[in-house]
């Protein structure tokens, strides 16, 4: 054990913190050696095999969860390198999802974030750029490797920022509060009113036999969050997107647990960095549309509907059912 207490002060978006610990520098190197990004390959290479099969919708929700998961890992990590290089473990322990989501929105947006490294104007471009130093390839080689997972980062960012998209990826985890299935969308012009196009009259947009419909909760009123309705609400996807996605973001985490383990005074020869053989692959996460992604339908409540209630009726109105019942 070490005789002298070390200390690594840093900034989860824009919250101070200080971490001590006798041996944190080990700790910090025991932490990165413990996060396994070949789990998410794993997952994904296990549920492809049943996509086809008579469980395939299982699959496919093991799937979405799975990406959502593995985004957060990928930005947290991403994240605490930004924000923390050399107290990773400290870091990951202290952000919370709208801390974490703070930090990526900056740097997708182009907007100044507190960090540690030697840039003021961070973005996912330089980000791939310093974790993707250590290559030893040649420069051509290198240059689009850099290129494209930044491209790749930025792609998915915008998933990882997409409301709807966490919706959706709450609802499937906190209790399997989606009911699995796509669906497809098709408009036709009614030529006599009420009565619908005949299917050879309508134009389809689009649609999947993968995807999920759930309840998301919408505000009634501007500024006020005690008066709500569940709306219902449907995305489509394609369950193979997220088998390929998966597979990039193993890789990416993989290279910058290796950057950081470097960073942390750990020999080069001993981190292995991970990347695609072509160009074109990076594109594989989003490369089979499904056409509509969003579609919501429900009756509309106006203002003029409800009478707004407030917490101070809420609170009394439990103080009087616990007077009736005694």
């Amino acid at each position: 054990m070490n005789n002298k207490m070390e200390i690594i002060s840093f900034i989860v978006d824009e919250e101070p913190n200080a971490c001590w610990d006798w041996d944190l520098s080990e700790k910090n190197i025991e932490f990165l050696d413990g996060i396994d990004a070949e789990y998410f390959r794993y997952v994904a290479e296990v549920h492809a095999d049943h996509l086809e099969a008579d469980d395939s919708h299982r699959s496919a929700l093991a799937l979405r969860i799975t990406y959502s998961q593995a985004l957060e890992v990928l930005f947290a990590l991403l994240s605490s390198l930004v924000q923390a290089p050399n107290c990773v473990v400290g870091w990951m322990l202290s952000y919370k999802n709208y801390q974490l989501k703070n930090v990526v929105r900056k740097i997708n947006n182009h907007e100044q974030v507190y960090t540690r490294l030697n840039e003021q104007n961070i973005s996912w471009d330089l980000l791939s750029k310093y974790v993707h130093s250590y290559l030893g390839y040649d420069q051509e080689k290198t240059q689009w490797i850099r290129e494209g997972f930044g491209k790749l980062w930025r792609r998915f960012a915008n998933d990882f920022l997409d409301e709807k998209f966490t919706q959706e990826y709450n609802g499937a985890k906190h209790g399997l509060r989606t009911r699995p299935g796509g669906f497809t969308l098709a408009i036709g012009l009614e030529e006599t009113p009420g009565i619908p196009a005949p299917p050879d009259k309508m134009h389809n947009l689009g649609g999947s036999k993968f995807g999920t419909s759930y309840f998301s909760r919408e505000k009634i009123l501007e500024n006020n969050r005690i008066n709500f309705t569940p709306r219902r609400q449907s995305r489509n996807w394609d369950p193979y997107n997220f088998v390929n996605g998966l597979g990039f973001l193993s890789m990416s985490i993989n290279n910058i647990i290796a950057f950081l383990r470097i960073l942390n005074k750990v020999d080069s020869k001993q981190c292995k960095f991970l990347t695609p053989k072509e160009n074109g692959f990076f594109d594989a996460p989003w490369e089979r549309s499904v056409g509509v992604i969003n579609f919501n339908f429900d009756k509309i409540i106006r203002t003029e509907n409800v009478r707004p209630v407030t917490k101070e009726e809420i609170f009394a109105s439990y103080c009087e059912q616990n007077k009736e019942e005694s």
